[in-house]
């Protein structure tokens, strides 16, 4: 037994008139939390055992409680006599079993690791909880905006629980990058009748040549020409679920002004009503490289009833040439 200055019912936290089913409840408790398998500690995992193994026997529990009675923990080690040495090499306190009848042929028996006590334990095999299992899928834009199945293949177990499996994964109607899905018992085998774990799947989502997610809004950047933008336009744009829409171009709009399409964005994931997000359209204004001379003697015709210094309200007034 392991040195600690515990005894058996110290071990598994009950007191010593426990019944057999409060010693069973408190061994499983304890043996989940510190089971070698489940990341706990295996010298008390084999100690919370051997005080099982002791105090769940009827036979075992009565030779053990009569050898506490009799001074079994004097040396402060957890078994002192019962499993331990004293300071002189010999068992604790205990030197003289002649007075205590069919008791002394079982402790005399322990001075040499014999018996039903002896230096060979058998611990339980306990059942544990297989692995989770973590991977990671690509999805396309168009994949997660409208949903799609993929499949994957995984190699779970090892040895020769070792297995290659193909799985379905189910990509819900408007996923969203970094969204996972768990598919219970998928995962890597249970030991000794235990619970398969879980399959974990993260999604990526591969980038668009025109459109970006944030969460169900879909986002894309509308080039518009100068007029547009001053005058305004009403231009038709491409939707992500493949349909055309025309968005209203207000007069005045200014670089980076977002438009806002509502309900063309992307489904809203698992959501009750099937509501979408929105489709936005970030403007980027562009200005011409080269005029014809039509365009350029408009322009000019233009800036001579233009007044650049109204653009700049904090400036000094300065004379600007235009067409430079």
């Amino acid at each position: 037994m392991a040195a600690t200055d515990k005894n058996y019912y110290d071990i598994l936290g009950v007191g010593s008139s426990a019944s057999l089913d409060e010693i069973k409840k408190s061994f499983k408790k304890l043996a989940r939390k510190h089971h070698p398998d489940a990341g706990g500690d295996e010298a008390q995992f084999k100690e919370i055992s051997e005080a099982y193994d002791t105090l769940s026997d009827a036979k075992k529990r009565e030779e053990y409680d009569v050898f506490l009675k009799y001074g079994g923990f004097a040396g402060g080690a957890a078994g002192g006599a019962w499993g331990g040495r004293g300071q002189q090499g010999n068992w604790q306190t205990v030197t003289d079993f002649g007075d205590m009848g069919a008791w002394g042929s079982i402790f005399e028996s322990m001075r040499s690791g014999e018996g039903a006590f002896g230096t060979q334990w058998d611990f339980p095999e306990m059942k544990a909880r297989g692995r989770d299992v973590k991977v990671t899928l690509e999805v396309s834009f168009d994949e997660a905006f409208a949903g799609a199945e993929k499949r994957v293949t995984l190699n779970t177990g090892e040895g020769k629980t070792k297995r290659t499996q193909q799985l379905a994964i189910k990509v819900p109607k408007g996923a969203v990058d970094d969204s996972k899905l768990r598919y219970k018992g998928k995962g890597g085998a249970g030991k000794k009748g235990g619970a398969n774990g879980d399959l974990i799947v993260t999604l990526k989502l591969k980038p668009h040549e025109l459109y970006t997610r944030q969460g169900a809004d879909v986002l894309f950047d509308l080039p518009v020409s100068f007029a547009e933008a001053a005058l305004g336009a009403s231009i038709v744009v491409p939707a992500p679920d493949g349909s055309k829409v025309k968005l209203r171009v207000p007069k005045g709009t200014q670089e980076d002004a977002v438009l806002v399409i509502k309900g063309k964005g992307a489904p809203r994931a698992r959501s009750k009503n099937e509501s979408s997000g929105d489709l936005k359209a970030r403007i980027h204004i562009v200005v011409p490289k080269n005029l014809n001379e039509e365009q350029t003697a408009a322009l000019e015709a233009y800036a001579s009833a233009d007044d650049p210094n109204e653009l700049r309200p904090s400036f000094p007034t300065v004379e600007s040439t235009k067409g430079a």
